[in-house]
């Protein structure tokens, strides 16, 4: 079981407050930040915690709701982040997981 199925938690990415912060995060960085480290230029399409989101955390507002604690990320940098570079994963722009 991923922590997207818990309704609790997929209730708040659905929320109007998050679908916001990620519209903003990702004006605020259009580029994925970790390939513009390496002078590469891809644009971000994800909205990633880095502090990850859990069943023990994701009612603390300060980890799912707080800036600082996203970064914009491609697809291919999202993915590496979560699984190995070897699976066909996905996610839609929404986060949730797609397979190849």
């Amino acid at each position: 079981m991923t922590y997207r199925d818990n309704p609790e938690i997929s209730k708040k990415y659905k929320s109007k407050k998050w679908q916001r912060l990620r519209y903003k995060k990702l004006i605020l960085n259009p580029l994925c930040e970790r390939c513009l480290k390496k002078g590469i230029y891809n644009s971000a399409k994800i909205v990633h915690h880095k502090e990850y989101v859990t069943d023990k955390n994701f009612l603390d507002d300060n980890i799912f709701f707080n800036i600082d604690n996203l970064e914009s990320l491609c697809q291919e940098c999202h993915n590496k982040e979560h699984f190995c570079e070897d699976v066909e994963y996905n996610f839609d722009e929404n986060g949730d997981l797609i397979k190849k």
